[in-house]
Protein backbone atom coordinates (compact mmCIF):
# COMPACT_ATOMS: atom_id res chain seq x y z
CA UNK A 1 0.00 0.00 0.00
CA UNK A 2 1.50 3.31 -1.03
CA UNK A 3 1.75 6.08 1.51
CA UNK A 4 2.27 9.71 0.65
CA UNK A 5 5.73 10.84 1.64
CA UNK A 6 5.97 14.57 2.03
CA UNK A 7 8.99 16.53 3.31
CA UNK A 8 9.33 20.16 4.35
CA UNK A 9 9.12 22.68 1.60
CA UNK A 10 11.79 25.30 1.03
CA UNK A 11 9.41 27.97 2.28
CA UNK A 12 8.71 26.08 5.50
CA UNK A 13 12.41 25.56 6.14
CA UNK A 14 13.08 29.25 5.47
CA UNK A 15 10.32 30.30 7.87
CA UNK A 16 11.65 27.95 10.55
CA UNK A 17 15.18 29.33 10.22
CA UNK A 18 13.92 32.91 10.25
CA UNK A 19 11.85 32.40 13.40
CA UNK A 20 14.66 30.53 15.11
CA UNK A 21 17.12 33.29 14.18
CA UNK A 22 14.82 35.99 15.54
CA UNK A 23 14.36 34.10 18.80
CA UNK A 24 18.12 33.63 19.14
CA UNK A 25 18.75 37.30 18.36
CA UNK A 26 16.18 38.51 20.88
CA UNK A 27 17.61 36.25 23.58
CA UNK A 28 21.16 37.41 22.79
CA UNK A 29 20.18 41.09 22.89
CA UNK A 30 18.28 40.53 26.13
CA UNK A 31 21.29 38.86 27.74
CA UNK A 32 23.63 41.62 26.52
CA UNK A 33 21.31 44.34 27.86
CA UNK A 34 21.05 42.50 31.16
CA UNK A 35 24.84 42.26 31.45
CA UNK A 36 25.20 45.93 30.50
CA UNK A 37 22.62 46.98 33.09
CA UNK A 38 24.19 44.84 35.80
CA UNK A 39 27.62 46.29 35.10
CA UNK A 40 26.22 49.80 35.33
CA UNK A 41 24.41 48.99 38.57
CA UNK A 42 27.67 47.59 39.95
CA UNK A 43 29.50 50.79 38.94
CA UNK A 44 26.93 52.97 40.71
CA UNK A 45 26.85 50.78 43.81
CA UNK A 46 30.64 50.55 44.08
CA UNK A 47 30.92 54.36 44.02
CA UNK A 48 28.21 54.73 46.66
CA UNK A 49 29.92 52.04 48.76
CA UNK A 50 33.23 53.90 48.45
CA UNK A 51 31.64 57.11 49.74
CA UNK A 52 29.86 55.24 52.53
CA UNK A 53 33.11 53.59 53.56
CA UNK A 54 34.72 57.02 53.93
CA UNK A 55 32.13 57.89 56.60
CA UNK A 56 32.71 54.57 58.34
CA UNK A 57 36.44 55.27 58.49
CA UNK A 58 35.86 58.75 59.92
CA UNK A 59 33.50 57.40 62.55
CA UNK A 60 35.85 54.54 63.43
CA UNK A 61 39.18 56.27 63.07
CA UNK A 62 42.29 54.18 63.55
CA UNK A 63 45.91 55.10 64.06
CA UNK A 64 48.03 55.11 60.92
CA UNK A 65 50.73 53.23 62.83
CA UNK A 66 53.50 55.79 62.43
CA UNK A 67 53.71 56.70 66.08
CA UNK A 68 53.23 60.43 65.54
CA UNK A 69 51.60 61.11 68.89
CA UNK A 70 51.37 64.86 68.23
CA UNK A 71 48.94 64.28 65.37
CA UNK A 72 45.31 63.26 65.39
CA UNK A 73 43.25 62.10 62.42
CA UNK A 74 40.12 64.22 62.14
CA UNK A 75 38.60 62.90 58.95
CA UNK A 76 39.01 62.47 55.21
CA UNK A 77 39.46 64.77 52.26
CA UNK A 78 38.30 63.59 48.82
CA UNK A 79 39.60 65.23 45.66
CA UNK A 80 37.83 64.90 42.32
CA UNK A 81 39.64 65.88 39.12
CA UNK A 82 42.97 66.34 40.85
CA UNK A 83 45.85 67.23 38.55
CA UNK A 84 48.51 64.59 39.08
CA UNK A 85 51.00 65.45 36.36
CA UNK A 86 52.30 69.02 36.07
CA UNK A 87 50.57 70.70 33.15
CA UNK A 88 48.22 67.75 32.75
CA UNK A 89 44.48 67.52 33.08
CA UNK A 90 42.50 65.97 35.88
CA UNK A 91 40.99 62.54 35.57
CA UNK A 92 38.34 60.24 36.99
CA UNK A 93 40.46 58.91 39.84
CA UNK A 94 39.18 59.99 43.25
CA UNK A 95 41.86 60.42 45.92
CA UNK A 96 41.15 60.07 49.66
CA UNK A 97 43.48 61.68 52.21
CA UNK A 98 43.54 61.59 55.97
CA UNK A 99 42.96 65.02 57.50
CA UNK A 100 45.59 65.40 60.22
CA UNK A 101 45.52 67.89 63.03
CA UNK A 102 48.17 69.28 65.33
CA UNK A 103 47.02 71.01 68.50
CA UNK A 104 49.22 73.95 69.49
CA UNK A 105 47.49 74.23 72.87
CA UNK A 106 45.31 71.90 74.90
CA UNK A 107 42.66 74.56 75.40
CA UNK A 108 41.75 74.41 71.72
CA UNK A 109 39.50 71.39 72.27
CA UNK A 110 37.33 73.18 74.80
CA UNK A 111 36.65 76.20 72.63
CA UNK A 112 33.30 76.50 70.89
CA UNK A 113 32.73 77.11 67.20
CA UNK A 114 32.06 75.28 63.97
CA UNK A 115 34.04 72.28 62.82
CA UNK A 116 35.76 74.50 60.27
CA UNK A 117 36.97 77.05 62.83
CA UNK A 118 38.04 74.33 65.26
CA UNK A 119 39.96 72.47 62.58
CA UNK A 120 41.68 75.70 61.63
CA UNK A 121 42.68 76.21 65.27
CA UNK A 122 44.21 72.74 65.45
CA UNK A 123 45.98 73.31 62.14
CA UNK A 124 44.34 70.54 60.15
CA UNK A 125 46.27 69.41 57.12
CA UNK A 126 47.07 66.55 54.74
CA UNK A 127 50.82 67.06 54.89
CA UNK A 128 53.65 66.45 57.30
CA UNK A 129 57.00 68.19 57.33
CA UNK A 130 59.92 65.83 57.86
CA UNK A 131 63.44 67.11 58.53
CA UNK A 132 65.73 66.63 55.54
CA UNK A 133 62.80 65.31 53.50
CA UNK A 134 60.57 68.36 53.28
CA UNK A 135 56.85 67.89 52.90
CA UNK A 136 55.17 64.61 52.11
CA UNK A 137 51.58 63.45 51.87
CA UNK A 138 51.04 61.27 54.87
CA UNK A 139 47.33 60.93 54.40
CA UNK A 140 46.79 59.30 50.98
CA UNK A 141 44.78 56.24 51.94
CA UNK A 142 42.65 55.24 48.97
CA UNK A 143 42.15 55.71 45.26
CA UNK A 144 38.86 55.02 43.49
CA UNK A 145 38.29 54.62 39.74
CA UNK A 146 34.74 54.16 38.35
CA UNK A 147 34.03 50.65 37.08
CA UNK A 148 33.04 49.45 33.62
CA UNK A 149 33.84 52.71 31.82
CA UNK A 150 31.25 54.76 33.71
CA UNK A 151 31.88 58.45 34.33
CA UNK A 152 31.38 60.68 37.38
CA UNK A 153 29.97 63.90 35.92
CA UNK A 154 28.56 67.28 36.87
CA UNK A 155 24.83 67.88 37.12
CA UNK A 156 24.53 70.54 34.44
CA UNK A 157 27.01 69.11 31.93
CA UNK A 158 28.59 65.91 30.71
CA UNK A 159 32.03 66.95 31.92
CA UNK A 160 34.06 65.30 34.69
CA UNK A 161 33.08 66.18 38.24
CA UNK A 162 35.65 68.39 39.95
CA UNK A 163 35.73 69.50 43.56
CA UNK A 164 36.84 68.69 47.10
CA UNK A 165 34.89 67.16 49.97
CA UNK A 166 35.80 67.13 53.64
CA UNK A 167 34.22 64.50 55.89
CA UNK A 168 35.48 65.44 59.33
CA UNK A 169 34.74 65.04 63.03
CA UNK A 170 34.25 68.10 65.15
CA UNK A 171 37.27 68.15 67.54
CA UNK A 172 35.01 69.31 70.36
CA UNK A 173 31.80 67.28 70.01
CA UNK A 174 32.93 64.40 67.81
CA UNK A 175 30.03 65.01 65.42
CA UNK A 176 30.79 64.15 61.79
CA UNK A 177 30.02 66.86 59.25
CA UNK A 178 30.43 67.20 55.49
CA UNK A 179 31.88 70.27 53.78
CA UNK A 180 32.12 70.89 50.06
CA UNK A 181 34.35 72.99 47.87
CA UNK A 182 33.29 73.36 44.22
CA UNK A 183 36.89 73.81 43.07
CA UNK A 184 39.41 70.99 43.21
CA UNK A 185 42.54 71.09 45.36
CA UNK A 186 45.56 69.74 43.50
CA UNK A 187 47.33 68.20 46.50
CA UNK A 188 50.22 66.72 44.56
CA UNK A 189 50.98 69.96 42.72
CA UNK A 190 50.80 72.00 45.93
CA UNK A 191 53.11 69.49 47.57
CA UNK A 192 55.70 69.96 44.83
CA UNK A 193 55.54 73.73 45.32
CA UNK A 194 55.69 73.61 49.12
CA UNK A 195 58.57 75.39 50.84
CA UNK A 196 59.41 76.27 54.41
CA UNK A 197 58.26 74.49 57.53
CA UNK A 198 54.98 76.35 57.99
CA UNK A 199 53.27 75.55 54.73
CA UNK A 200 49.77 74.10 55.01
CA UNK A 201 47.56 72.91 52.16
CA UNK A 202 44.30 73.32 54.04
CA UNK A 203 45.13 76.47 56.00
CA UNK A 204 43.79 78.90 53.41
CA UNK A 205 40.74 76.76 52.61
CA UNK A 206 39.34 76.09 56.10
CA UNK A 207 36.98 79.05 56.02
CA UNK A 208 33.34 79.23 54.98
CA UNK A 209 32.58 81.43 52.03
CA UNK A 210 33.16 81.87 48.34
CA UNK A 211 36.64 80.33 48.26
CA UNK A 212 36.27 77.95 51.15
CA UNK A 213 34.10 74.98 52.12
CA UNK A 214 30.35 75.12 52.62
CA UNK A 215 27.63 72.64 53.62
CA UNK A 216 25.25 71.62 50.83
CA UNK A 217 24.01 68.60 48.89
CA UNK A 218 26.52 67.12 46.45
CA UNK A 219 25.17 65.34 43.37
CA UNK A 220 27.36 63.02 41.33
CA UNK A 221 25.88 62.06 37.96
CA UNK A 222 27.00 58.55 37.03
CA UNK A 223 26.96 58.17 33.26
CA UNK A 224 27.03 54.57 31.92
CA UNK A 225 29.46 55.26 29.10
CA UNK A 226 30.12 59.00 28.92
CA UNK A 227 27.72 59.71 26.04
CA UNK A 228 25.79 62.98 26.06
CA UNK A 229 22.44 61.32 26.55
CA UNK A 230 20.02 62.97 28.94
CA UNK A 231 17.75 60.81 31.15
CA UNK A 232 20.42 58.13 31.32
CA UNK A 233 22.38 59.06 34.46
CA UNK A 234 21.98 57.93 38.05
CA UNK A 235 22.31 60.54 40.79
CA UNK A 236 24.53 59.49 43.72
CA UNK A 237 23.96 62.14 46.36
CA UNK A 238 25.68 63.15 49.58
CA UNK A 239 23.07 65.01 51.57
CA UNK A 240 23.84 68.34 53.17
CA UNK A 241 23.70 67.08 56.74
CA UNK A 242 25.39 63.73 56.10
CA UNK A 243 27.05 62.43 59.26
CA UNK A 244 27.33 58.74 58.40
CA UNK A 245 27.00 56.32 55.49
CA UNK A 246 23.21 56.78 55.40
CA UNK A 247 23.83 60.28 54.05
CA UNK A 248 24.94 58.71 50.74
CA UNK A 249 21.80 58.09 48.66
CA UNK A 250 21.34 56.55 45.20
CA UNK A 251 18.56 58.30 43.25
CA UNK A 252 17.18 56.05 40.46
CA UNK A 253 17.42 57.35 36.92
CA UNK A 254 13.63 57.62 36.60
CA UNK A 255 13.15 59.28 40.00
CA UNK A 256 11.61 62.77 39.88
CA UNK A 257 14.22 64.08 42.34
CA UNK A 258 17.12 62.85 40.20
CA UNK A 259 18.70 66.20 39.26
CA UNK A 260 21.06 64.53 36.80
CA UNK A 261 18.28 63.94 34.28
CA UNK A 262 16.74 67.39 34.19
CA UNK A 263 17.49 69.96 31.55
CA UNK A 264 19.50 72.83 33.01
Amino acid sequence: MNKDKRGFTLIEISLFLAVTGLLFLSVTIGVQNSIYQQRYNDAVQSFADFLGDIYSQVLNVQSDGTGRSEYAIYGKMLTFGEQVEEGGAGGQTVYAYDVLGFAAGHDVFSKGGTTMSLLKKVKADVLEYVDDEGYRTVGLTQEFVPKWGSKIQKVDSFTDFEGTILVVRNPSSGTVQTFVRDDKIDVKQLLLAASGENYSILDSFLVAGELGFTMKDVNFCINPDGDNEMNNRTDVRITKNASNASGVVIMPRDDASNVCNKDS
